[in-house]
């Protein structure tokens, strides 16, 4: 298994110097909503391990997500030297998705919907697994979480493997929040819905052919008038859930910005 890539200043710091007390680790940092999230946490003073294929970071890992077992081993050796009891904040953020391949699963090759559902699914739960089993006796707020979406309560035709995957995720939260309650240093678990977005993937759904998407048109409307939320505002709001996260926990919650 290929080892992941850390860049220099990030491996160095890993080696040696003090470990910040607020870290924070996130999937799919490099664009979007991640890349607002670990903009506004580093502005902030927090230390950021952001997973991604781009890398972009002194603290970045280059890692496929479509490849699960590499995730979890890339996480694991970031961790190396991060002693649990130092960590006073703890923040763990599966971000990282994808809608590709569109239309009906019946319709893709085998390895597409592998790739589709590793990165959504199962690169998000060795994600979260590893830092969770790393930082379990960590007895500092720790938080647990994930990026959701309508479509995993919603059908959407066109998105079968990422509502699936979606949907996975969002009972993978609620049963962790069952088995951290039992735990003396629990993670506070919940999965944000973030709605929809300005970003890469809804240029990728508003321009998708009908016949793989029939909701395109639908989506190029939203973006026509205005209605799709800011990156940098739903970013703000998904740190205050992170910082204060609301009850029940394990569940779905909205990441709305404040209106007016």
């Amino acid at each position: 298994m290929p080892r992941a890539e850390r860049s220099g200043r990030g491996a160095a710091r890993a080696q040696g110097g003090a470990v910040n007390t607020r870290l924070a680790l996130v999937t799919g940092g490099s664009r979007g909503l991640g890349r607002a999230l670990v903009t506004q946490w580093q502005a902030e003073g927090w230390r950021v391990i952001e997973l991604s294929r781009s890398a972009p970071t002194a603290d970045s890992v280059r890692v496929d997500l479509a490849q699960p077992a590499a995730v979890a081993q890339a996480l694991a050796e970031a961790l190396v030297g991060i002693d649990p009891l130092s960590v006073t904040e703890l923040l763990v953020l599966h971000n990282a998705g994808t809608v590709q391949p569109l239309g009906p699963a019946s319709n893709r090759p085998v390895g597409e919907v592998i790739d589709a559902l590793n990165v959504n699914l199962v690169s998000g739960i060795t994600f979260l697994a590893t830092a969770m089993g790393h930082f379990q006796s960590c007895p500092g707020r720790k938080v647990v979480a994930q990026i959701t979406s309508g479509a995993a309560v919603r059908a959407h035709a066109g998105l079968s493997l990422y509502s699936a995957a979606k949907a996975g995720m969002d009972q993978f939260m609620r049963v962790v929040a069952a088995e951290q309650a039992l735990q003396p240093h629990p993670f506070s678990t919940l999965s944000l819905d973030p709605g929809a977005l300005d970003t890469d993937m809804q240029g990728t759904l508003r321009r998708a052919a009908p016949e793989h998407y029939p909701g395109a048109a639908a989506f190029a409307q939203r973006h026509r008038d205005g209605a799709l939320g800011q990156v940098e505002a739903v970013a703000a709001a998904v740190r205050r859930l992170l910082a204060s996260p609301p009850s029940p926990l394990g569940e779905r919650h909205h990441a709305s910005p404040p209106r007016g």
